[in-house]
């Protein structure tokens, strides 16, 4: 089973990540997408719904915009809560070992000309994200990185979504 996490208030204004996330839908019906801002828009966290989501999912994609060098409030909230002792580490809990996170940020044309600087900065994003992760005994995949700043074509989306396509299929028929 594959989840897909994703965290954008404004999913409308959304020029890559919201797409993405419904061109992956359609290409894997079963995912489970669940769209937090839509889900919990008081930022009342069903706890245990989130922890049964992630419990019977072997990939989890994370998908978000960079907003202000980290993750949406609500994937932060979502990650403080749902993560938790216990579950998702400490003892007794082996709930993400052998299950896998695909993080695809992606940055906007709010950081275009403003000092962010690619490569080098999104380390700095990624780095907390990834220990966490790690933490709690989760496999980190190679990240997809979705820069945004230039206008994508629909080539440059295509190419996105079909690298992603395969990356997920690749999972699945390596983990069934």
């Amino acid at each position: 089973m594959i989840t897909a996490l994703f965290a954008h208030p404004y999913p409308r204004f959304s020029i890559v990540s919201y797409p993405l996330l419904m061109g992956l839908k359609n290409q894997f019906p079963k995912m489970d997408a669940r769209m937090l801002y839509d889900l919990y828009p008081d930022g009342a966290i069903n706890v245990a719904a989130e922890r049964e989501a992630v419990s019977r999912s072997s990939l989890l994609l994370v998908l978000h915009p960079v907003f202000w060098y980290s993750v949406p409030a609500l994937l932060k909230q979502w990650f403080d809560t749902v993560l938790g002792y216990g579950f998702a580490y400490g003892e007794g809990a082996p709930t993400l070992r052998d299950k896998a996170v695909l993080w695809m940020p992606s940055i906007g044309s709010g950081f275009h000309g403003r000092g962010f600087q690619g490569p080098v900065v999104i380390s700095e994003v990624q780095a907390p994200i990834k220990r966490m992760w790690e933490s709690c005994g989760a496999a980190w995949l190679e990240p997809q990185i979705i820069d945004s700043r230039i206008p994508m074509t629909s080539g440059d989306f295509a190419s996105v979504l079909d690298s992603v396509a395969d990356r997920m299929a690749e999972w699945e028929a390596e983990h069934d």
